[in-house]
């Protein structure tokens, strides 16, 4: 009697060969866990000391306005030097300008930390170290997007993506309630505190065995506005990028007027300021668990579909706010915008990296986050007028019918004829660099290279 293979044995062996072309988990890659940490103890140093500025001016001078001041100071540079970040980013080796950053973060922060011991605020120093710090981060971040895609393979770049913003919404939800209790127990421990994740990121950086030479420059050296207006004619060229941006700053143009007038709403129906803190961290929890999911439906999913599916439902939560003002309601909603707000976000960061080439991952980076940036900040301030014009029920109407036009506008664009071949056009691999010389003096294939500095650890 001949015995055949059983049908259990022949579906192992199948799930066997998928398991041997599967790719390995993130985790396995060295570069990309040291990478990862580092700049999650670099956010993490951010989020407590930018939280420790304004509570220490507030609680120190009593003056509102000497903390708006600080607030703005950390917010400029969002708006001022994005731009040129971008060009500085592609012509610098990323890592050494990630090292320098950290390094003059600590720095500064440090010396608010030792003003402390003598008991001696300034506002202008906290202003400056506030404007240095957000500084410095600016070209932080730009870097760190920029040489993800050189410690992972392409295949895995939304997975990437999508565990970094995790991590950054992860930070967000813990930073700020931990920097204020550190501050309760003692105004320089938040400071400290700072300075001791900022050298734990150094190290990690010097262990960083990524990008060990610059982007690839140009034969003649071009001055710094040119470089930025090839990167702002790179974005504008490509048609499909562009609209899916402009609709996504009009979102967050929303969301920022959103935020405001739910804090409106509290104060005006009697509620705590502990309150709009409860309601963010709901905000925050959903924007995690969104991030995490965000690499799922990336592999599922095309851009211009989690554009169409986003922004429907945001149209279709967020008139709630406008009936239901209880707190326990706009946590709810908060936690929902926020989720699918994740999504989103690691849906595009996922797209701009894979589509833009290696030398111009800076530029093309910074004119994005100008445009969130920038999107932000119009949003706080119209709204704030418009709170006094209409109050807070007619605002949140009148939100909510923008974001609805949004959503008619991304069902028009992205279903229309030709927007299929534009976003598989658009998501082609840009033109890979000449392979590096290996010892030997053959070319190294730039994955077999990175699969040789991965590790079982």
């Amino acid at each position: 009697m001949v015995l055949g293979r059983s049908p259990m044995r022949g579906d192992g062996g199948e799930r066997g060969e998928r398991r041997k072309h599967a790719l390995p988990s993130l985790r396995s890659y060295r570069d990309f866990r040291l990478l990862w940490t580092g700049s999650a103890m670099s956010v993490m140093a951010e989020r407590c000391s930018g939280m420790a500025f304004t509570l220490l001016v507030l609680w120190h001078t009593g003056s509102e306005s000497a903390a708006g001041l600080v607030g703005f100071a950390s917010l400029l540079p969002t708006l001022l030097v994005q731009l040129p970040a971008g060009v500085m980013v592609d012509r610098l080796n990323r890592r050494r300008v990630m090292m320098v950053c950290v390094i003059v973060r600590m720095v500064a922060v440090a010396t608010v930390a030792l003003t402390l011991i003598g008991d001696t605020v300034r506002v202008w120093h906290i202003a400056l170290v506030a404007f240095v710090q957000s500084t410095m981060t600016v070209f932080y971040q730009l870097s760190e997007r920029a040489m993800v895609r050189g410690v992972v393979p392409p295949a895995q770049l939304g997975a990437a993506m999508a565990t970094n913003e995790a991590r950054s919404r992860g930070v967000n939800f813990v930073g700020h309630p931990a920097s204020g209790a550190m501050f309760g127990l003692s105004a320089w421990l938040p400071f400290m505190s700072s300075v001791t994740l900022y050298l734990l990121s150094l190290i990690t950086l010097l262990r960083l065995r990524g990008e060990k030479e610059p982007p690839a420059r140009p034969a003649k050296r071009r001055r710094m506005r040119d470089d930025i207006l090839v990167g702002l004619r790179w974005v504008w060229g490509r048609a499909y990028f562009r609209t899916a941006l402009l609709i996504i700053a009009g979102s967050n143009l929303v969301f920022q007027g959103l935020i405001l007038t739910v804090a409106v709403v509290i104060r005006e129906d009697g509620g705590a300021a502990g309150t709009i803190g409860l309601i963010m961290a709901c905000g925050g929890m959903g924007g995690l668990f969104g991030a995490l999911a965000g690499g799922w439906l990336n592999k599922r999913l095309a851009m211009r579909q989690i554009m169409i599916l986003a922004h429907t439902l945001w149209a279709v939560v967020m008139p709630a706010a406008v009936f239901f003002r209880q707190p326990v309601a706009l946590g709810v909603l908060f936690f929902i915008t926020s989720h699918i707000g994740a999504a989103v976000t690691v849906s595009g960061m996922s797209y701009q990296v894979r589509i833009t080439p290696n030398n111009m991952q800076g530029r093309v980076g910074s004119v994005v986050m100008l445009l969130v940036s920038g999107a932000s900040s119009l949003g706080a301030l119209a709204t704030g007028y418009l709170l006094e014009a209409v109050g807070s029920r007619h605002t949140l109407m009148l939100v909510s019918g923008v974001m609805v036009v949004l959503a008619v506008v991304a069902a028009v664009v992205f279903t229309r004829k030709g927007a299929a071949v534009e976003d598989r056009q658009d998501s082609e691999p840009p033109a890979q660099p000449v392979p590096a010389a290996v010892a030997d003096g053959s070319t190294a294939d730039p994955l077999t290279t990175l699969e040789l500095r991965r590790t079982d650890g």
